[in-house]
């Protein structure tokens, strides 16, 4: 798969990221960051004893929790938290209206607004709503992707409904309401005392050409984003919600808009919820900058996060502060050059390994591969095999003759392991086989060549051709000959498993019919008597 805009890091590619989309994108990021630089890296399932110190949120699916190491010491991290940031810390920012009092306690412009409990009644909301002044903005405390938020409320009856909404469709006991701010929305990355990324988050929205619907629009602008590793999981989903505001907006799903008009489906800025992110570090100015690094520095126990802020003519206002962001909109923004967070934090982390990710695009390994043990349930814990360190180098051969024997193939696969050389083998259409091999011993990749020569018995080498290979490979060596077959094989019994079990269902639909019968019924008691005598001779043999 081609990259998708010009911006993209050349060592985290649409192929190299392509197992590790959607929620897993930033731990597998960050974590071959590490693996990168030389050292160990584990990933674990959320019963390991390793993590019981350590705050995490998750479902039971792997790809979250992960270790690196160097030898000497060992952190762990959860998707983008690593154990450098205290849990205390991760308490205040998991709750919005803690973290405001931290925030303005430092002196931090912050959205004014208050924090209330369940006990709170609807009335004494309202009535702070009424002092803080229309439009305001509700949401739960405990709240994240922009779920049960609701934003521009400009008026008591609005704001009873969305109260309502938050406390039963979205169970917030704890609810925050803070002033409505109008302004550009950004999301700032800082790591110890830096900012290192920042971000626009641009609202839903699609522009007009003249010829399509909004609905027309909408899937067009969706099939750009799956091109985009973390947009792939953020598609604009019409929903009520949106119904009702591109309504209050004169417009309708079948309405086409005007060529180069901009029609906004949804006022909430939210990646997750089909927003576009666009590049912002150079555009923000250095005291937007300094204030973001005070709002991380406000919080005990917290070296690096994300900080959400809105910014307009009468200045800045830090709105939420994220011990665990996600950074695929950092990595893999819709509009601007790519920032790589992964560096910082890993610098941050292992500040001994800054000069270790030599031709760190040229390798990688497979996700899903080294999570597969968890996912099946057969380990607690799995290591991925070290990387090769240094200066990448890489060969293609095209090799003809009679070389289709899967015996000749998995020797070339004991021969690269034996060199300690990486790479996959291929069978092309021609008859031929393709052949990648990397590594960091120049000598062992160009005499691999000759490895092709050496099982007479299995194979006839006629030709080989041979030409420089600057794409990524994974560790290992993978014979993509035997998967296709393994795959067929597997599909074969899978398909003999469905006719067995359709066989299974009929036999015993057949048993139960003939036990329902009045033939059945009629005999039962003869079957009693000879049943015994038969059981006896049996026996009795």
């Amino acid at each position: 798969m081609e990259d998708n805009y010009e911006g993209q890091l050349p060592h985290l590619t649409t192929e190299i990221v392509a197992d590790a989309r959607g929620p897993e994108l930033d731990a597998y990021a960050l974590a071959l960051e590490g693996w990168r630089r030389g050292l160990e890296l584990k990933w674990y399932t959320k019963d390991s004893e390793d993590f019981s110190g350590m705050k995490t949120w998750f479902t039971d699916k792997p790809g979250k929790l992960f270790s690196l190491s160097n030898g000497v010491r060992v952190h762990y991290f959860f998707k983008t938290r690593g154990d450098k940031i205290a849990n205390s810390a991760v308490d205040i920012c998991t709750d919005k209206a803690v973290t405001k009092r931290w925030l303005e306690e430092a002196g931090i412009p912050i959205a004014p607004g208050k924090g209330f409990k369940s006990e709170n009644t609807d009335e004494e909301i309202v009535r702070h709503a009424s002092s803080l002044g229309f439009p305001v903005v509700i949401k739960p405390s405990d709240g994240s992707f922009g779920k049960g938020v609701y934003t521009n409320i400009k008026s008591t009856g609005e704001l009873k409904a969305a109260i309502k909404k938050v406390r039963t469709t979205h169970s917030a006991t704890n609810i925050v309401i803070e002033k409505h701010i109008v302004g550009q929305d950004y999301r700032v990355f800082v790591c110890d005392g830096k900012v290192v990324g920042a971000i626009k988050r641009i609202p839903a929205n699609v522009i007009g050409d003249g010829k399509h619907s909004i609905k027309q629009l909408i899937e067009m602008k969706n099939q750009k984003r799956e091109d985009n590793p973390r947009l792939v999981s953020c598609m604009i989903k019409p929903n009520a919600e949106m119904v009702e505001y591109i309504l209050a907006n004169k417009y309708t799903y079948e309405s086409v808009p005007e060529s180069g008009v901009e029609v906004y489906l949804t006022d909430k800025s939210n990646i997750s919820l089909g927003g576009d992110s666009e590049e912002a570090l150079s555009s923000l100015s250095t005291d937007i900058k300094e204030i973001c690094i005070k709002a991380i520095r406000a919080i005990p126990g917290l070296p690096h996060g994300a900080i959400d802020i809105i910014v307009n003519e009468a200045g800045v206002h830090v709105i939420e502060i994220n011990p665990t962001p996600q950074i695929g909109s950092l990595l893999f923004p819709l509009v601007g050059k790519a920032t790589d967070i992964p560096k910082y934090i890993i610098d941050f982390y292992f500040p001994e390994t800054k000069g270790l990710q030599t031709d760190r695009q040229k390798i990688y390994y497979d996700f899903s591969d080294a999570l597969e043990p968890l996912f099946n349930r057969n380990a607690l814990v799995t290591t991925v095999k070290m990387a090769p360190v240094g200066t990448i180098y890489s060969k293609k051969y095209t090799v003809s003759g009679s070389v289709q024997n899967k015996g000749f193939h998995r020797g070339l696969r004991k021969q690269a392991f034996e060199r300690g050389l990486v790479g996959y083998l291929s069978n092309l259409d021609n008859g031929d086989i393709e052949v990648v091999i990397s590594g960091t011993s120049k000598e062992e990749v160009e005499q691999f060549k000759e490895a092709f020569y050496e099982d007479t018995e299995r194979a006839e080498v006629l030709e080989i051709e041979e030409i420089d290979w600057n794409k990524p490979v994974k560790v290992g060596f993978e014979i993509r000959a035997d998967l296709k077959t393994g795959l067929e094989d597997l599909q074969r019994l899978i398909s003999e498993k469905e006719q067995l079990e359709k066989e299974i269902r009929l036999a015993k639909k057949e048993i139960r019919n003939t036990k329902n019968s009045s033939s059945w019924k009629l005999t039962q008691p003869v079957r009693k008597v000879t049943l015994p005598i038969k059981n006896y001779f049996k026996k009795k043999n």
